[in-house]
This record gives structure tokens, C-alpha cells and sequence, in this order.
């Protein structure tokens, strides 16, 4: 069989699509289709930015035309789309569909589709698929910076559609056609966040830290992490990652040290010199539904994690400490940096312990399980 994905673009920091589907492209062909927007872009800064950003990765070879020599596996092809996000006229549809339709590749084995945005369902008529699979990682209702209208509406096209829906949380699970969908949670890279790692240089070792990496986004609880700062001045507060919000509440803390996105390869360096890694959430309908890849990530480092209460946290408790409010924020983080170096190990490696089993490794194994479930399913119903 062979895969054609709709996700984000490929070779950004990787989703958990890309993770489930670099195990598989060891094993089967690829053919990536990078991002179609949820957003109907505007004559803004922003989005005209951006149509360049397309236009030249368009006229650019892919990480995976231009790299020849590498451990890293890359899908068979990287479709970059000049298609209008979200279309609602007619015509354009149709333009769109023209478009991608050259840009595919001719069926040569049983094709399977995985829609990682639901943008995909105007596309699935030109795809010659056997089977279609939404992949609904993120509750695109709540999601920031999307056509929270048009997005739901394609999403329910979508869950039509679709002969497998997996979702990566019980809360998102719990929205679709039970007869249908299965739970498909995030896995973890264990070798490559549990291996011995430096510090960064950007890491001041001497003093206590607290870390945070991904998108500072509105979910971010910037209120709660400036107290934190201020009552802990001899702690240093790390955030990493690409700003997609106002920070200025951020700004006003001497010890806050915002750092930019790193290469996910060396995410681990961070996390093993960090005294304590966060989840220093807002509580809302996205937080509520969603499952953080690097919440897996904080564990099979063997930094010790405190977060917010929503219930992807939930599942990890003791190991991950659930804070409430200020006060208890301030005082696990009084405790664990207190804690002796035996005690940290004996944290890691129980930490560690817990996720031994929910590698993407395993996660891809069960997807390609349930696929050829459901492509004998479906070949013995057609007869």
C-alpha cells in the first residue's frame, strides 16, 4: 500500500503525523502534500508574507529532493500545493482541484489517504483512494488562528467521508461516530530523548531553571508564568519557541528568557539540564481536548514536570504534578529543586518507565494494524 498525507509542510517542527509517518515510510511509499491552510488568508502582513513563503518553497527543492545522504528517512515525494485555502466558490474549487490533480502521482499499489486537516475532504475525488483516514490531532473548533466556520463544516464533510477516524484524545474520540473511530494517542521518541545529551550554551547551569518549549501561543497562561517569575527571582524561566501572540507581560521579568525554535533533535539538551519542565496551560475547550506531544517528551527526558490541570496531564499523575494555582506551582517547584541527584534518577527512570510502551514506533504498528483490518473489512463488504 501506499500513502498520500495532508499535513502541515514537511520538515517543519514535526507533528505527530510526521512521527507516525516516518516509521512507515521505512515500509511504505510517501507522497506528502504540505500544508492547505484552515484559514482564508487576508490582504494582512501576515498572510502576504506567508504566500511568499509558499511560492518560494514552491520554486525550491524539498529537504527531501535535496538531501541524498542521510539516516533520515523522507517521504517518496513532498507535493507543494499552490491551492486558495478554504475555497468556497465554486470555481475555484474546481481550479484547485485542477491544480493538485497534476501534481499527484498515478495510483501503483492500494492508496491509503490520511487527512490530517480537514481542508482535505475537497480534494479526496481526484485521489483514487481505498481508503480515507482522518487523523484529528487538535479540536479545530477551539483551534486558534483558523476559520473556526468553515473548518468545522469541512470537518464534517470529512467525518462523512472517512472510513477510519483516529483521534489522539478520549475528549476529541468522544465527537465522532463511535463505530468508526479508535483512540490513537501521541507516542514519544525514547532513544532520542532519554540519550545523554549536552548542555546548551544557552542554558546558565549554575542556577535553577524552568522550561517550556513550543509555540507561545494564546493558550500559554502568561499571567500565571510572570507571577511565577517574580516570586522566584533566583530561578531562571525559559520559553522556547516561535512567538505567535502578544508577549509583553513576558517581557517585564528580568529572569523570563525567551529562546528561539530549536531543531527537534536537540529538544533533549534543553529538557536534561532544565530542572523542571512546565505545562503552564489556560484551561479551555483546546487545552481540554488536546495531548501534548511534549508531554511524553518531558517524561522520557527524566525532567520532572509540573502542569496544569487538563486530562492528557491527568493520565501521568504522580509522576506529572498537577498545580492548580500559584501556590502550588511555587511550592512543587520549591520541591523539586530540592531534590538530590539519586532522587532525579530515581525520578527518570520511573518516568521513563511509563512511556517505555508508547513509542511512534508502537503507534505506527497499531495504525497499520487497523488499516489492513479495515481494507479486508472493505474489500469483503464490496464483494
Amino acid at each position: 500500500m501506499e500513502f498520500l498525507v495532508f499535513g502541515e509542510d514537511w520538515g517543519r517542527h514535526p507533528s505527530s503525523s510526521q512521527h507516525i509517518l516516518t516509521v512507515l515510510l521505512k515500509h511504505y511509499d510517501v507522497h506528502w502534500i504540505n500544508s492547505i491552510g484552515l484559514r482564508q488568508p487576508k490582504f494582512s502582513q501576515r498572510d502576504i508574507r506567508r504566500l511568499f513563503e509558499k511560492l518560494f518553497a514552491r520554486l525550491t527543492p524539498s529537504p527531501a529532493e535535496k538531501t541524498t545522504n542521510t539516516d533520515s528517512p523522507f517521504p517518496t515525494s513532498v507535493i507543494k500545493p499552490l491551492v486558495w485555502p478554504l475555497a468556497q466558490n465554486k470555481l475555484l474549487q474546481s481550479i484547485n482541484n485542477t491544480v493538485l490533480k497534476r501534481q499527484l502521482s498515478s495510483k501503483r499499489q492500494p492508496r491509503i489517504i490520511w487527512a490530517a486537516l480537514p481542508s482535505a475532504v475537497d480534494y479526496l475525488n481526484i485521489c483514487d483512494s481505498d481508503l480515507v483516514i482522518y487523523y484529528c490531532g487538535d479540536d479545530f473548533s477551539a483551534l486558534a488562528g483558523v476559520d473556526h466556520h468553515y473548518a468545522a463544516r469541512a470537518e464534517q464533510k470529512l467525518i462523512a467521508r472517512a472510513d477510519m477516524i483516529l483521534a489522539c484524545s478520549p475528549t476529541l474520540k468522544a465527537k465522532f461516530p463511535e463505530e468508526k473511530t479508535w483512540l490513537l494517542p501521541h507516542g514519544v521518541s525514547l532513544s532520542q530523548f532519554a540519550k545523554p545529551a549536552s548542555c546548551p550554551a544557552d542554558i546558565n547551569s549554575s542556577r535553577p531553571s524552568v522550561g517550556f518549549y513550543g509555540s507561545l501561543n494564546d493558550w500559554l497562561d502568561q499571567a500565571l508564568l510572570q507571577r511565577l517569575a517574580r516570586a522566584k527571582p533566583e530561578i531562571n524561566f525559559y520559553l522556547l519557541g516561535p512567538v505567535n501572540t502578544d508577549i509583553t507581560e513576558l517581557q517585564q521579568a528580568e529572569n523570563i528568557h525567551r529562546l528561539p525554535a530549536r531543531p527537534h533533535h536537540q529538544l533533549a539538551g534543553y529538557l536534561q539540564h532544565w530542572t523542571v519542565a512546565i505545562l503552564p496551560f489556560k484551561d479551555n475547550d483546546q487545552i481540554r481536548a488536546c495531548n501534548p506531544l511534549k508531554l511524553r517528551e518531558y517524561l522520557a527526558s527524566g525532567c520532572p514536570v509540573i502542569s496544569s490541570d487538563f486530562p492528557a496531564a491527568r493520565a501521568y499523575r504522580p509522576l506529572v504534578t498537577i498545580a492548580e494555582n500559584e501556590k502550588q506551582w511555587l511550592t512543587t517547584i520549591d520541591n523539586i529543586c530540592q531534590l538530590s541527584p539519586q532522587e532525579r534518577q530515581n525520578y527518570a527512570r520511573q518516568a521513563q518507565q511509563r512511556v517505555s510502551d508508547e513509542s511512534w514506533e508502537q503507534r505506527a504498528c497499531q495504525v497499520t494494524q487497523l488499516i489492513k483490518q479495515q481494507l479486508v473489512y472493505k474489500n469483503s463488504d464490496a464483494r
